[in-house]
């Protein structure tokens, strides 16, 4: 049974894909599921990394686990992430969002430890390197919503 981590992960894939294939945009899956360099191709040959999350609302930021994933996500030609919304509809409406970000190369990233002592990796959403390149509704944004409340 696929937890709920990875449940969000195939959802934000499928959302991205979809999104690529109405720009008219070759897109094509990685075979391997546990691929350690990229999700997708782009172009045949252009590494897409997709990342799907509600963002670390109190510091504004995407995160990554403090482990691998950041030099896969330094590495890959593109790296994506899908922001699902937040649970509490009160908040920050730019939290409530559903939507497709675009982190450039080279963004800045800074490393946090939380009060529970997990290390992770920031990357602030107030970034020229970070674009918002469509926000989304509907089925897709709800079942982000629940998947990525903890509840």
């Amino acid at each position: 049974m696929k937890t709920r981590e990875e449940k969000m992960g195939d959802k934000g894939e499928d959302i991205v894909k979809k999104f690529f294939i109405e720009q008219k945009i070759p897109i094509f899956k990685s075979e391997d599921k546990y691929d350690s360099i990229k999700d997708f191709f782009l172009f045949e040959n252009k590494t897409l990394e997709v990342k799907t999350q509600v963002p670390f609302v109190t510091r504004k930021c995407f995160t990554i686990k403090d482990n691998h994933q950041l030099q896969k996500c330094e590495n890959a030609d593109y790296l994506i992430y899908v922001q699902a919304p937040t649970f509490y509809k009160n908040k920050d409406p730019l939290f409530n969002e559903a939507a497709i970000y675009q982190i450039d190369k080279d963004f800045d990233w800074y490393r946090y430890t939380t009060k529970k002592k997990l290390d992770m990796i920031l990357i602030s959403m107030d970034q020229p390197k970070v674009r918002k390149l469509i926000k989304f509704n509907g089925e897709d944004k709800e079942y982000l919503r629940k998947l990525g409340t903890k509840f």
